[in-house]
């Protein structure tokens, strides 16, 4: 593993690990992040 593990805990290492081994996920966990904000603005606005 690389320097930037040298501050983290063994299970962030190993969270950030996982997503080095599967890129799909941070698509995923992006594209959620957007829904998630593009719903709880239109919730908003409509009130």
């Amino acid at each position: 593993m690389g320097p930037y593990y040298r501050g983290t805990s063994q299970s962030t290492g190993a969270f950030f690990d996982m997503f080095y081994q599967h890129p799909i996920l941070m698509l995923l966990l992006a594209v959620g992040t957007v829904a998630a904000g593009f719903f709880m603005l239109r919730g908003k606005k409509s009130e």
